[in-house]
């Protein structure tokens, strides 16, 4: 250490003597020729200087790395001896920041402990080239990238984790092998998760911050970010898969290369929104399924899609875009035609009469189909609800016997309905118990009612003046025949 500094010491005082040498010449110029030879010899010295001080090592590293690696063909025993040779040649080069020569000597000694399958030699010298002092940023991917290509030839798991674990310990927190660190990790957690530690699997995969990976191509990042979601929902970790799943970004994956990505993200984020009980957006990630050409070419799948989009959005809580939404399946999807089932179920929900319940006659087996999801409870809401909005229509005030009666329901469940439909602002209502009365009409302001009132007299006025027209030119044309 101490004879390198005293070394770059000389070096750097004979540098700066030829300076000055050159400096002095140029100031004594004897006459106009003299000078301009004598300043285009000493730039061609200081090129040669410079050239020498930065080092070019390339031709003796040519002739010494077969030099060095050749006995280890003979003799693996030799190995030792080969390395030490070769990073004695590559501390040479290294200071002489000579990148495409170390880079030829770091792939040697990565190659030859491969060769030997020296695989905790290979870990060790890993490190040791990794973390030498100035150590070129090129050199290190060399490093990582070249023991990448030996994990598929290593003899147990044991030892491609004990690889994998000292690369990604190389390579954290550099920019320059971000990419390589990334996919070491993949490897990882895909090993762990087929040992059964899915947990675990899914925190080695959490610890790669993927977006911000710019050399990353966006279907691998989609591929890694879908493995990141996949891992939580497997781990039961909702909160977490839903913060990921936001990263996804579904536009940017418009091409047909993406169709297998992006059914993989409907199918993971349907497995979410179920277990959250989100059924419009379920509804929507099957609509989307749907959408995809590859699934809408398949008779088949396109079918069973539309059906299980129909199927959760009865069961979505009615707002504007459900009705939106369920008024497009019906005008739009020639395929409802062949789903007897699904065509019912929308033309039920989409018709201002009461729906019977219990069903009397349910040819179409439709409660044994949401019995069998696991959702027959639900279903019954969407119908008592949609009971009680086009009863809301046909009357502004009601007895609550009466429509207790008419929802097939006991007053105390008609009440939870109506208040859960009042408080999600779904209807306006209010019901008067002692007088047993439940008025579906908004009290008017004074001020709506003179609007009202306006506006009657306006429309009246207007069919006044109408009609009157219409008489005098029915007069005009009796004057004209006459």
């Amino acid at each position: 250490f101490l004879r390198g500094r005293r070394a770059s010491r000389v070096v750097l005082r004979q540098a700066s003597k030829m300076s000055e040498k050159v400096a002095m010449e140029v100031e004594k110029p004897d006459d106009g020729k003299k000078e301009k030879k004598g300043s285009s010899d000493e730039k061609k010295a200081m090129s040669d200087f410079t050239k020498k001080l930065k080092g070019d090592y390339s031709a003796e590293v040519a002739v010494r790395i077969p030099e060095y690696v050749a006995p280890v063909d003979k003799d693996p025993s030799a190995l030792s001896t080969a390395l030490s040779n070769l990073l004695q040649l590559e501390k040479k080069t290294r200071l002489a920041a000579d990148t495409p020569s170390t880079q030829k000597i770091a792939k040697a000694i990565i190659e030859v402990c491969i060769k030997c399958k020296a695989w905790k030699t290979l870990n060790e010298h890993i490190v040791i080239i990794s973390k030498r002092r100035a150590q070129l940023r090129k050199v290190i991917s060399t490093v990582v990238q070249e023991s990448m290509k030996a994990l598929d030839s290593t003899p147990d798991d044991e030892t491609k984790v004990s690889l994998i674990e000292t690369l990604r310990t190389v390579s954290a927190g550099k920019l320059m092998v971000e990419l390589e660190r990334a996919r070491l990790t993949k490897i990882l957690a895909e090993m762990k998760e087929a040992e059964g530690k899915a947990s675990e699997a899914c925190d080695i995969l959490q610890e790669v911050q993927v977006e911000t990976i710019g050399s990353m191509e966006l279907k691998e990042k989609a591929e890694f970010l879908l493995e990141q979601i996949r891992l939580c929902l497997l781990r039961k970790d909702f909160v977490r898969a839903s913060i990921v799943a936001k990263k996804v970004n579904t536009e940017k994956m418009a091409g047909e290369e993406y169709a297998d990505l992006k059914l993989k993200f409907y199918n993971l984020m349907i497995q979410y929104q179920k277990h959250e009980r989100e059924f419009y957006q379920t509804s929507k990630c099957y609509h989307s399924i749907l959408m995809t050409k590859k699934i809408s070419d398949d008779e088949k799948k396109s079918t069973e899609a539309l059906h299980m989009a129909v199927l959760y959005l009865i069961l979505a809580p009615f707002d504007s875009e459900v009705s939106d939404m369920i008024h497009r399946f019906k005008i739009m999807h020639k395929k409802l035609q062949l789903l007897p089932m699904a065509k019912n179920l929308v033309d039920l929900f989409t018709t201002d009469e009461l729906i019977d319940w219990p069903m009397k006659t349910d040819e179409f087996k439709i409660i044994a189909e949401y019995k069998a999801l696991g959702y027959e409870e639900d279903f019954q809401k969407s119908v008592v609800q949609h009971n009680i909005r086009v009863l809301s229509k046909y009357y502004s005030r009601i007895k609550s016997t009466r429509l207790a009666y008419l929802l097939g329901l006991s007053e105390e469940k008609m009440e939870l309905f109506l208040s859960e439909m009042v408080q999600s602002k779904q209807l306006y209502a209010r019901i008067d118990r002692p007088a047993q009365i439940v008025t579906f009409a908004r009290k008017k302001t004074a001020n709506e009612v003179v609007d009202e009132w306006s506006s009657d007299v306006s429309k009246l006025l207007t069919l006044v003046e109408t009609t009157c027209h219409l008489i005098n030119k029915e007069v005009m044309v009796n004057k004209i025949k006459a």
